[in-house]
């Protein structure tokens, strides 16, 4: 098949699916990590791997955001309401029953203990395709990107200034709209307000690889980005580094949510700096992705890491029961030549369910039934 081809094809988009599962490995590095010392590593290898996943969130979600919007602008007007009914249809089963499955296997299962009142990534995601489909396509990019910055800087407000004491409101302010708070009406959550801000960043990256339709045109599109990722990471580098000044540090160091503002690790809520970094590296590698399929090259390894990224949802499930119920009970620590076998065989075991679930067609069991409903769309939006 040609470049061309490639690069043309409205029902999948090999670059997109290579991102994708290059998140799912982040993922994988980030939870396996986890479980070594159930926590954080704190030294060596482990710490690095534990530092490396924090790429995960903001690819995922970036990368989520971009399939959308890539999505929704290879479909033709005419199928673009039953587009939306399935993203909708999908969105609710995430919400429902992949949050229910995760309840399962990411808290009852565990060997220990773990709060119920959680708001999963997945959870955000979910509701992140919602506004998605509301705002798309009718919104420029313009539009968007102002969209998402607003939302992104109500939620620092909002986390910065309400700090509401009865249980349903502070469950609000807590981790579904802003991030974790003193409240502790939720035990863990990824807050709505701030990564809904960048998945429509995501969204804009997507409506633009969408209109770059011949591989030359990806290939700049890929650099742009490629060169955008840098330049977010060096400025991150600068400006944590401008924080070693004993005056700045002092200043950040006595206020708490400035410091917060400031974390290169800080995820829930994301931090500027977080997202300058973490999703610069991510920016990168959704880069790197597009043009290895542009060029056609390391089509084994592409091929390979597409298979987690074609059934995401599946595999995060999967990596789930895998690292927090399976891979938790086994005792790795202090043992440098066991744990990264079992990182591997954990990985290939949970690829080789992701390609049985791929043979089967198991994406279109992800569903509530919402999508039967609406009439027979175009092949794109039977695929998508």
């Amino acid at each position: 098949m040609s470049n061309a081809a490639v690069v043309r094809s409205p029902d999948r988009e090999l670059s997109i699916d290579v991102a994708r599962g290059t998140a799912m490995l982040m993922v994988f590095l980030a939870h396996f990590s986890q479980e070594l010392t159930v926590g954080p590593a704190t030294t060596g290898i482990p710490l690095l791997l534990f530092r490396l996943g924090e790429i995960a969130p903001a690819m995922f979600v970036l990368v989520s955001g971009l399939t959308l919007a890539f999505v929704l602008g290879h479909v033709r007007p005419g199928s673009l309401p039953q587009t939306r009914v399935r993203t909708l249809d999908r969105a609710l089963f995430i919400l429902i029953v992949i949050h229910g499955v995760l309840l399962v296997t990411d808290v009852l299962l565990a060997p220990y203990e773990r709060g119920l009142r959680q708001v999963f990534i997945t959870d955000t995601l979910a509701l992140s395709l919602i506004v998605g489909i509301v705002l798309l396509p009718r919104t420029g990019r313009t539009g968007r990107l102002a969209a998402g910055g607003i939302l992104y800087g109500l939620g620092w407000i909002t986390h910065a200034l309400w700090h509401p004491t009865g249980l349903g409101f502070a469950a609000v302010a807590d981790e579904i709209l802003t991030g974790p708070s003193t409240s502790h009406a939720l035990d863990y959550g990824f807050p709505v307000l701030e990564w809904v801000g960048v998945f429509l960043l995501g969204t804009v990256l997507g409506e633009s690889l969408a209109s770059a339709r011949s591989p030359e045109a990806r290939h700049g599109w890929a650099m742009r980005l490629l060169r955008g990722g840098v330049a977010a990471v060096v400025g991150a580098v600068c400006l944590k580094g401008l924080l070693l000044i004993p005056a700045a540090h002092a200043a950040v160091a006595t206020h708490p949510v400035l410091r917060e503002f400031l974390s290169i690790f800080g995820k829930a809520p994301p931090s500027p700096v977080y997202l300058m970094f973490f999703g610069g590296i991510g920016a990168c590698l959704i880069a790197a992705a597009t043009l290895l399929a542009v060029h056609g090259l390391a089509p084994r390894v592409n091929a390979w890491v597409a298979v987690l990224g074609r059934n995401s949802l599946f595999v995060f499930v999967l990596q789930s029961a895998v690292f927090r119920d399976i891979v938790a009970r086994v005792p790795l620590e202090g043992r440098p030549w066991v744990w990264p076998l079992a990182l591997v065989t954990a990985t290939l075991f949970i690829w080789g369910g992701a390609r049985v679930w791929d043979r089967l067609g198991g994406n279109r069991w992800i569903t509530i039934g919402l999508a039967q409903l609406a009439p027979a769309g175009s092949l794109q939006a039977r695929r998508s």
